[in-house]
């Protein structure tokens, strides 16, 4: 690749299903989350070996493709001597588990290191052996043994830039009165809103449906999103219907099933290229081709991605129902169904309603039928058309004909 008229670059490492993303500008660099630990890294690497007797779940201890030494090995092939900063979205092990090893490697007194402070959740009590805590304090102690510049993101307004890189962290609020039990670590990601020129980019580490919906008005329309928490159908209808990304990128090694909601979806709408981590090389055979390249010229506004392999496609020989958050998409030879439809479902047939992106309606509907428009109800709970019977709906009688047709 020929660099002399290319200033700044993001690259999304191929780890595994764990995100690190790489910035590059004008010669500078930061990082965005680490990738897992890694069993065989270097003996002198502090804090690296957490809780492997724990077995730990949604590890890549032995494999060097999904875990901190992809990330290495892409950072030394690109020569990179120092990060200007590290962004620690949250202590899940497979976006900070590879910390202390950046930081023995890449990180001195001027690098900034951004977290968000640690706080419960329901992960420290029902699931055990994920030890989050001990992932946080290996992630803040390597950086601290470094000097590195630590920032504590939390209830703070943070911005900053890197070359022409405007970077705002997003989610960085706590609310002290919110219950351990609805909280888990996904819900303290850090999404971290990128600028170029009239480009936007966002990256959402594993954000939940309800940050979105705090963020998504602030933010807009975007052109790139970093799908969140590796395209396991975190990302809601209502978030996705006011970004409307141009381009998404999946840091995974797989499409998840029921990630095809969201796919359809967005293709259906919005024209989207959508781009998989899963479907490009591999870091041990081909350091070079190891990463999604997103490129901004030097001259003019434009950007262009490279080595992105295969874009994702609808899988045309997907049938059946499909859950997306809490809505339900129908799945008919890879298309998503619309408009009213006779469909089978676990209690045999019926008629279900889908508006004009695929998202199933319930409640009252009025619908265009031969004679003029006509009122029809969809039982809340599993969305059916309510036929042949009279119910109470919210204290009042409502009788309705074989067809579905409210008698008024």
């Amino acid at each position: 690749m020929n660099r002399e008229n290319i200033r700044h670059i993001i690259h999304f490492i191929r780890c595994g299903s764990s995100d690190s993303i790489l910035l590059e500008a004008c010669g500078h660099y930061g990082l965005i989350d680490s990738s897992n630990p890694y069993k065989y890294i270097e003996k002198e690497v502090e804090h690296v070996q957490i809780d492997i007797l724990n077995e730990e779940i949604d590890q890549s201890l032995d494999d060097p493709d999904k875990s901190v030494k992809a990330v290495i090995n892409y950072l030394n092939y690109l020569k990179v001597d120092k990060l200007d900063f590290i962004i620690g979205t949250h202590s899940h092990s497979d976006h900070i588990g590879g910390i202390p090893a950046i930081a023995y490697y890449f990180v001195d007194n001027k690098t900034k290191y951004y977290y968000k402070g640690y706080r419960e959740t329901i992960e420290d009590t029902v699931r055990k052996n994920w030890a989050n805590y001990k992932y946080y304090l290996a992630a803040i102690n390597s950086m601290k043994t470094k000097s590195a510049q630590m920032i504590d993101t939390t209830n703070k307004k943070i911005a900053f830039d890197l070359g022409e890189f405007h970077i705002e962290l997003l989610n960085t609020d706590l609310d002290p009165n919110e219950k351990i039990l609805k909280l888990t670590e996904n819900k303290n990601s850090i999404a971290t809103l990128i600028q170029f020129r009239n480009t936007k980019i966002l990256l959402t580490a594993d954000m939940t449906v309800e940050i979105e919906q705090k963020i998504k008005d602030f933010i807009g329309k975007i052109d790139i999103l970093k799908l969140s928490h590796h395209g396991y159908s975190e990302s809601s209808y209502e978030f996705l219907k006011v970004v409307q990304p141009k381009y998404v990128i999946i840091l995974n090694d797989i499409i998840p099933h029921y990630s095809y909601s969201i796919i359809n979806y967005l293709k259906d709408n919005y024209n989207t290229k959508i781009y998989l981590t899963g479907n490009i090389s591999k870091s041990s055979q081909s350091i070079e081709n190891s990463a999604i390249k997103l490129i901004f010229k030097k001259d003019g506004t434009e950007y262009e991605f490279i080595n992105t392999g295969n874009e994702v496609e609808l899988d045309k020989s997907l049938s059946g129902w499909l859950r997306w958050c809490d809505k339900w998409t129908y799945i008919g030879s890879g298309k998503t169904v619309k408009e009213l439809k006779f469909l089978n479902w676990s209690k045999g047939q019926d008629w279900f309603y889908f508006n004009k992106d695929g998202i199933m309606l319930t409640g009252w509907q009025e619908l265009e039928r031969i004679g003029g428009k006509k009122n029809f109800y969809f039982e809340l709970n599993n969305g059916y058309m309510i036929r042949s019977c009279s119910i109470n709906i919210e204290g009042k009688n409502y009788t309705f004909d074989k067809d579905g047709c409210l008698i008024e």
